[in-house]
């Protein structure tokens, strides 16, 4: 009996009562829940191309590090813009501003899905789309940074959402939920970021 209450419990993989305590915890301890995040990429000595490093991470002060959360992205560009480049052997790889899109499109599923958890709403399916358009000049250093401005237009953000029942009041709840993902705000809102050179 005490499974089958538990497995009534579970939506989208979490264990509701958990999750509320979770919640509870967190806003009688906020301390406790503050990240400091970070990610590093060494340079592979050929235009475009690092490795991107995520390791470890703070969490409540302690930092956490483990060998099995150490990933490695490839980052490069795209092989046909390798080709007109100029590149010996072009190749193909995930490209940085991809990869960020991909992040928000990820992030957005978070913010979403945690919305209609915390809603009540039933989502059978969520899909998240992002795309924008990107002008490479100021990084070709054929425009000067103070046209840094004019590299994207504005992101476009598209949430695709089935379930049974849905109105469209449940809509707008998923799309003002949409904008607590991190990732989001990251991107969304200003934050101060200067580069620091340091010579070895």
């Amino acid at each position: 009996m005490a499974t089958t209450q538990h497995r009534e419990n579970v939506k989208q993989g979490v264990d509701l009562d958990e999750f509320h305590e979770f919640v509870e915890y967190a806003t009688e301890n906020p301390e406790d829940v503050q990240f400091e995040l970070g990610a590093r990429a060494p340079y592979e000595g050929r235009l475009f191309h690092s490795l991107a490093k995520i390791d470890a991470y703070s969490l409540g002060g302690d930092e956490i590090e483990r060998e099995t959360r150490e990933y490695t992205l490839p980052m490069g560009a795209w092989k046909e813009v390798e080709e007109a480049t100029g590149f010996v052997d072009p190749t193909d790889r995930m490209e940085p501003i991809e990869v960020a899109l991909a992040a928000l499109a990820a992030c957005v599923n978070v913010a979403v899905g945690v919305t209609a958890l915390a809603n009540e709403i039933e989502l059978d399916d969520l899909e998240t789309t992002v795309r924008l358009d990107f002008d490479p000049r100021v990084v070709f250093t054929i425009h000067d940074v103070d046209r840094s401005d004019e590299t994207f237009d504005d992101v476009r953000v598209e949430i695709e959402v089935a379930g049974d029942g849905l109105t469209d009041e449940d809509a707008q709840i998923l799309a003002d939920g949409a904008q607590r993902s991190p990732v989001w705000n990251l991107m969304r809102l200003p934050h101060d970021m200067e580069p620091v050179v340091s010579v070895a």
